[in-house]
């Protein structure tokens, strides 16, 4: 561009008539000078003028007399000037605060000007910056220097300063937002309170916390340790969350109580005695009303839900469980409650049998519903809750209806040692069909809540408090011998064909995308399938490989005369074990109700086979195997819960002698990638049930992520 004759390159004048002053800035192109322009505050660029401009305010004409300097063929207007030398007597520059000598001081960065007398006095240095102290001369100082610049801490500081207080490190406040109220710590000069903030549960890393009476306690010792001022709105909400915390306490108190009296009517007609700590679980249930049962697996829930209904008088009554556990529900009906009546529906009848208690599967709830609805229960017990873990599910929808029929003021007892299988949404479903859900506002607030750091931990406290009753063996069974794991490598004989296939099915996942959720719904299902189907090839190749192997461990096993469980996964592992050894007895997927149940009397009977064989997804919950101390995994399944739960079978009440769960791992394979990540898997149900930390990814995919990485699990050595 070029300029009038005598127009000077930069000059002030008015953006439009009346309104504030600016800055302009008017040059032939010159990218140097562009560069250097571009640095002044909030300048911009007028594309109909061809010129630049600014607010002409002290912090603009600090980078204007920058211009100025460096590129002296730019001529500045009078006004321009006059301005220019006007901030000169002014300080600019931006103030923070920090800690220092264990006490709060305002740091002063100068960008021109000198600083004002007030402000130095009392001044250190340290590392090259200069600190002020917090005082009110201080204070009124900065609010006169219009060019200072300060940040949130050092304003909270003056304003503190000017209603006549002594600014603390910190204060509490309560903050609104999108995602509702929370509490917010804001920082006036002790950075490291706010960084212990930061790490504090459900902070997730930032300077806000839920209102969650979970967080009292650790919110009253943050504050107490770090000298924070709660602000009276903060306080008001602290002192809610206590009172809350305090009743909460007694009631999760009760969901571990270990004892409790007897109820004596009931004890009177049970067939059985209960142990102090079953009575606490039915008393808690009679509180309750509405609750998971989620003992660890083998206290003796099913006894618990059966005495909580005859205490409560809950008749009629419906039990929906596994249809391999129907059998097993009768039998303990009948020993613990022989003056009750009990049906059990099998298929879909025209007219069903009904009782007192009505017992059956999930599969056919939904063909039931309706007659089972008219018959106004007063409770509903469903065992093994995890299997309405989806929502979408077509039994979680009939399960859902027919609790929606039972009394409101009836039970609803969920009976589950793993309510949580892989993430912690799985309780959504459940919890919807006990009718808890509300207590924590809806299936996606629920899961908005329970994240970050901590959140499990978060989640099992809340379960506890509303709706949940869990004792760990160790608690409750002190006398009864701890359990163990034992990895035992296994050599295959199959390894170039193992190979071969472990190569192509890495170098097919590699052709397809890690993250399936950026997917087309359809083509991202169809896709997991297809990895479930490849990842099982490589899981029978390592099971066929092994098999040799593995079934001369289990003779070997057998000569010491002790008694064995074996869980498998595919059906021709589980037929070349029973090829192998003809005599022993098995709880397959083709047996019926009526002949399992007879297999587990004959393996407890002390002189039957000492060999039982069984199909994990079929007799891995709901039964008794306590005659056996050993049990024994041929293969491995995608749930990490479901080991457990097999291994429980033998470690439970009963059992005398210590349980060793025996791995057989094909050295070099999936099984060990599949091994490890289990054990890491496990964290996801210790973290809700027993309020311990994990990691949540889908075991799938983990395994999927480490084979397309080549960071396959090869530790193990072979042994023949």
């Amino acid at each position: 561009m070029e300029l009038a004759p005598n127009r000077p390159n930069v000059e002030l004048r008015p953006l439009k008539a009346g309104g504030p002053t600016i800055v302009v800035l008017a040059f032939a192109y010159d990218p140097q000078i562009v560069a250097v322009v571009r640095a002044i505050p909030s300048r911009r660029f007028d594309w109909e003028r061809r010129e630049w401009w600014a607010p002409a305010d002290d912090w603009a004409g600090v980078h204007v007399a920058e211009v100025l300097d460096r590129f002296p063929e730019l001529t500045a207007s009078l006004g321009v000037e006059e301005w220019l030398a006007g901030i000169e007597r002014r300080w600019v520059g931006r103030v923070s605060t920090t800690r220092h000598d264990a006490r709060g001081w305002w740091v002063l960065q100068t960008r021109a000007g000198t600083i004002p007398a007030a402000l130095t006095d009392g001044s250190v240095t340290r590392a090259g910056a200069l600190l002020a102290p917090l005082t009110m001369a201080g204070a009124h100082a900065l609010r006169e220097q219009r060019s200072a610049r300060l940040d949130a801490g050092a304003e909270r500081c003056v304003q503190a300063l000017e209603l006549g207080d002594e600014p603390p490190p910190a204060r509490l406040t309560v903050a609104e937002g999108v995602e509702g109220r929370r509490l917010l710590l804001e920082v006036l000069w002790d950075p490291d309170v706010g960084g212990a903030f930061e790490r504090l549960p459900g902070a997730a890393g930032g300077r806000a916390v839920p209102i969650d009476v979970w967080l009292v306690e650790a919110l009253d010792a943050f504050v107490g340790l770090h000298g924070v001022l709660v602000t009276p709105t903060a306080e008001e909400v602290l002192a809610e969350l206590r009172a809350e915390h305090a009743e909460a306490a007694a009631t999760v108190a009760l969901s571990r109580a270990v004892s409790a009296e007897p109820i004596a009517d009931t004890a009177a007609v049970l067939g059985a005695t209960l142990h102090p700590f079953q009575w606490a679980g039915v008393h808690y249930a009679l509180r309750a009303r509405r609750t998971f049962l989620a003992d660890e697996q083998g206290l003796g829930k099913t006894v618990e839900a059966l005495a909580a209904l005859e205490a409560d008088g809950a008749y009629p009554a419906v039990v929906v469980c596994p249809a391999s556990l129907k059998l097993n529900w009768r039998r303990e009906a009948a020993a613990w409650l022989p003056h009750r009546s009990v049906a059990v529906i099998e298929g879909r009848p025209a007219v069903a049998p009904t009782a007192e208690l009505t017992i059956l599967n999930y599969e056919i709830v939904a063909a039931h519903r309706q007659a089972l609805a008219r018959l106004r229960p007063r409770a509903l017990i469903i065992d093994e809750s995890h299997y309405v873990k989806n929502p979408r599910a077509k039994r979680t929808q009939a399960v859902r209806r027919l609790a929606d029929a039972v009394a409101p003021d009836g039970l609803r007892l969920a009976l589950s040692g793993t309510p949580v299988l892989n993430q912690a949404d799985e309780l959504i479903a459940q919890l919807r069909v006990l009718g808890r859900l509300e207590d924590f506002g809806s299936g996606a607030r629920f899961s908005r809540q329970f994240q970050g750091e901590l959140s499990e931990e978060r989640l099992h406290w809340h379960l506890r408090r509303r709706c949940f009753i869990r004792r760990l063996k160790s608690e409750v069974l002190p006398q009864l011998p701890a359990k163990r794991q034992v990895v035992v490598p296994m050599a295959l004989d199959n390894g170039r064909e193992y190979r071969l296939a472990q190569r192509d099915v890495i170098a097919w996942l590699r052709e397809q995308p890690l993250d399936l959720s950026t997917l087309n719904a359809r083509i991202a299902t169809t896709l997991r399938a297809e990895r479930l189907a490849q990842l099982g090839t490589l899981q029978r190749l390592a099971a066929r490989g092994k098999l040799a192997a593995a079934l001369a461990w289990i003779e070997d096993f057998l000569a010491s005369g002790e008694a064995l469980v074996v869980f498998a996964r595919h059906v021709e592992v589980q037929e070349a074990v029973l090829e192998r050894f003809p005599s022993a007895l098995h709880l397959l997927g083709r047996d019926a109700p009526a002949r399992r149940e007879a297999a587990i009397g004959a393996f407890q009977d002390p002189a039957g086979p000492e060999l039982i064989v069984c199909a994990t997804r079929v007799a891995a919950q709901g039964i008794t195997l306590t005659r056996a101390s050993n049990v024994a995994f041929l293969e491995l399944e995608w749930t990490p819960a479901m080991h457990d739960q097999a291994e429980d079978r033998c470690h439970r009440i009963g059992q005398r002698d210590a349980v060793t769960a025996w791995y057989l791992l094909a050295a070099e394979t999936i099984d060990e990638t599949m091994a490890r990540l289990i054990q890491r898997k496990r964290g996801i149900v210790a973290a809700v049930t027993d309020g311990r930390r994990i990691d949540s990814d889908g075991l799938v995919a983990e395994v999927v992520r480490e084979l397309r990485e080549g960071r396959t699990f090869a530790h193990l050595r072979p042994v023949a």
